[in-house]
């Protein structure tokens, strides 16, 4: 006959149970503050994003406006010249063309037009009547002359020079010399009138 293990006690047993309960309460908070504390702080390695610094905004001066000297009427480009090969040709007017005359060809001013054309290196001036057109394709060009206007600006040599082309003034034949550079300056708007001009009426205004 074998003798049979003694069982725990009922008592025993309610003690067993008390202090794995005491423990498993000492255990959890310990462990969800280690959690907590774990994801408040990320291990630092490759994959940690670092906070990216926006670079300071340039600092803008706000200096004095440039004042721009108003400059001489006229269209400013460049002119070339009629070669001895045009003598005789049929111009846009009907006209022929002679070597000897002085006209020009432009496509920015309307045909019979007298223009001064002043040559800016050298601030020679000729006056010119407009008898043709130039080619489409010419549109670096403003006017092109003819051969004896080309000897007087002295450009025969150089071919293509810069020029400033503008319309003659109504009363510019009785101006004598000074007409062809006369016609680069501004026109001066009611210079003696001593008044302000009169702002535009309102519907209503009596």
């Amino acid at each position: 006959m074998t003798k049979r293990r003694p069982l725990w006690s009922k008592r025993l047993r309610q003690a067993a149970a008390l202090a794995c309960g005491l423990l498993l309460l000492n255990v959890a908070p310990s462990l969800a503050a280690a959690g907590k504390k774990s994801a408040a702080k990320p291990v630092a390695g490759k994959s940690a994003k670092r906070p990216v610094r926006k670079p300071p905004s340039p600092r803008v001066e706000i200096g004095a406006a440039e004042i721009i000297e108003r400059d001489t009427t006229g269209l400013h480009g460049s002119a070339s010249f009629y070669g001895s090969g045009f003598q005789g040709r049929k111009t846009s007017t009907g006209e022929r063309f002679d070597v000897r005359q002085f006209t020009a060809a432009t496509n920015h001013f309307p045909l019979g037009s007298m223009l001064a054309v002043r040559r800016l290196d050298n601030d020679r001036c000729a006056i010119v009547k407009v008898n043709d057109r130039m080619h489409t394709k010419h549109r670096r060009r403003v006017i092109d002359v003819s051969r004896s206007v080309a000897e007087y600006l002295d450009m025969v040599r150089a071919g293509v020079v810069l020029v400033r082309v503008a319309p003659m003034k109504p009363d510019w034949r009785g101006q004598g010399e000074l007409a062809c550079h006369s016609a680069f300056e501004p026109e001066v708007l009611c210079d003696a009138c001593g008044q302000p001009p009169r702002l535009p009426g309102f519907p209503g205004d009596s």
